[in-house]
């Protein structure tokens, strides 16, 4: 004969309240309440510690990457202020030339070019001086020595005019319309206490930034804004100065040189600064932009440069985990003592726990089936009557006994016997609902109290706990075993408000089916 299983949409299995005693775990519980607070109060203030310790780093690099542009900048500066002055030299001497000034004065352009043609031949070589005008008082050119087929221009460059109203050396970046930074310096010529013209000379400076990629090792991209040049005066400028440029390649700028290797984020960085978590996490790469104005004060471009910052970097992580590694073992030094100073207490409390756990089994639950036992049904069955009057919410009472149960002991043994109890038991609580209570009452009857259940329900319960029971087959020491049990069920407030008369009430409940046959459920029903 095999087991029957359970039976599926009958009701759902769920655990009594109070059904069985569960193990407790107090010992351990102590020593979790004091460990793991201490741990995550550890954990939280580490990674305070971190997070302070990454804070000050991260504001310290930024502060050494501030730095670090402010003398890139400077030394832009000092560069350019260093081909300025050859720029004065040399239009100090070409002013103070009196072979220059006659042919001038005389508006003798033959002459004028005779002569500057191989000054400028020398200073092109060796200063890299790429422009020199001469310019009519009304700022028409008179003589391009770089160009000279082309004259008789009116010359509008903010240099000259700036020139010609202060009468003032003027010098400076422009931005050319062809997409080049020439520095300019334009020199009023005096002869004879007037002025008889302006000279102008200019270099373009790409070899500038070039100097300082070579100095400071930086890779670094040479940007114009875009809004001062148009799309046709740069596709020329490409054609003259051999340039491979995209007019689209970035939204606002337009990339005039490249010295050193930029990675392709580089590029989405132009005109912002780069996160600072990369600094402690990435490859210490930081992208900082150094405004190009031009002699109007105007911000034409930026020198877009790549500074490794991965030694400082390393620095920072270094002494990050070394403060870590250290407020870490200081943590798990305090663990260790607390875990030492609370293992006896846990042992102590772990053995007090037992006792009382023993003895709640004792006083509260029977022995053989792990349920609730007589005294513990009165007390429950109190409570919860009172809680039902007091809530004027129903309350019902199933009593069940097994049929023929000392049939079972004598036939198989009480060893079965009890086998059988605990099976039933274990079957009950099964399919018992949340918030019922399981009781043995005594030798082979067991009490279930149904908080908030009105008598149909009770009944419909109990009917299918009977029915269950029924196709139940228990195998204790392989021995297969079936019973019945006969039930019955009475009701607050239908059949009393007094805890024990209810008892009653389904005591005789219980008996009315025995003897009417066993293997039944009925429903107190007052004589």
């Amino acid at each position: 004969m095999n087991d029957v299983s359970h039976p599926s949409g009958i009701f759902p299995r769920r655990k009594a309240s109070g059904g069985t005693l569960q193990p407790t775990g107090g010992g351990q519980g102590f020593a979790k309440q004091i460990i793991i607070p201490v741990a995550i109060a550890g954990a939280v203030l580490l990674s305070l510690f971190l997070l302070s310790a990454s804070i000050i780093a991260v504001t310290h690099l930024n502060e050494h990457t501030v730095e670090r542009i402010a003398t890139l900048a400077r030394n832009v500066e000092q560069l350019v202020a260093l081909e300025t002055e050859k720029l004065g030299a040399l239009a100090e001497s070409i002013a103070n030339n009196s072979a220059l000034t006659e042919a001038f004065a005389n508006q003798d352009r033959a002459a004028l070019l005779q002569s500057s043609a191989p000054l400028f031949a020398a200073v092109e070589r060796k200063h890299r001086i790429s422009h020199l005008y001469y310019h009519n008082p009304d700022g028409i050119n008179f003589l391009r020595v770089h160009h000279p087929t082309r004259h008789g221009d009116i010359i509008e460059r903010h240099t000259l005019n700036m020139a010609r109203q202060s009468g003032d050396v003027v010098a400076g970046i422009e931005l050319g319309v062809l997409g080049t930074y020439t520095l300019r310096l334009v020199k009023p010529w005096r002869h004879q206490q007037r002025v008889i013209g302006y000279v102008e000379v200019g270099m373009e400076i790409d070899h500038v930034f070039e100097t300082l990629h070579r100095i400071t090792g930086s890779a670094m991209a040479v940007l114009a804004e875009k809004k001062y040049l148009t799309q046709a005066q740069w596709q020329q400028g490409n054609m003259v100065f051999d340039r491979d440029s995209d007019w689209n390649r970035l939204p606002d700028f337009l990339v005039l040189a490249v010295f050193g290797e930029l990675a392709e984020n580089a590029w989405s960085n132009v005109r912002h600064e780069k996160g600072t978590s990369e600094w402690i996490t990435g490859a210490g790469i930081v992208y900082r932009s150094v405004p190009i104005n031009d002699v109007q004060h105007r911000e034409v471009g930026h020198l877009h440069i790549a500074l490794d910052e991965s030694t400082g970097r390393s620095g920072t992580i270094e002494i990050v985990t070394y403060l870590s590694v250290l407020v870490g073992l200081s943590l798990l030094a305090l663990i260790l003592v607390l875990r030492a100073v609370t293992g006896r207490v846990e042992g102590r409390l772990s053995h007090a726990i037992a006792e009382k756990s023993d003895f709640e089994r004792r006083v509260k639950y029977d022995q053989m089936t792990s349920v609730y036992n007589q005294q513990e049904f009165y007390r429950l069955l109190d409570l919860e009557l009172e809680r039902a009057v007091r809530q004027q919410s129903p309350l019902s009472l199933i009593l069940l006994d097994i049929d023929y149960f000392k049939t079972v002991n004598d036939e198989h043994g009480h060893q079965i016997g009890d086998c059988v109890l605990r099976g039933l038991a274990l079957e009950l609580l099964a399919y018992a609902r949340d918030g019922d209570h399981l009781a043995r009452y005594g030798g082979e009857e067991f009490t279930v109290i149904l908080p908030n259940t009105v008598l149909k329900d009770a009944y419909e319960i109990a009917e299918r706990w009977r029915a269950v029971i029924e196709r139940r087959v228990f195998r204790c020491d392989g021995q297969p075993v079936k019973i019945t049990i006969s039930l019955g069920v009475a009701n607050f407030p239908l059949h009393t408000e007094v805890s024990r008369t209810l008892l009653q009430c389904a005591d005789m409940a219980m008996y009315t089916a025995k003897r009417r046959g066993r293997n039944r459920v009925e429903v107190f029903t007052a004589r």
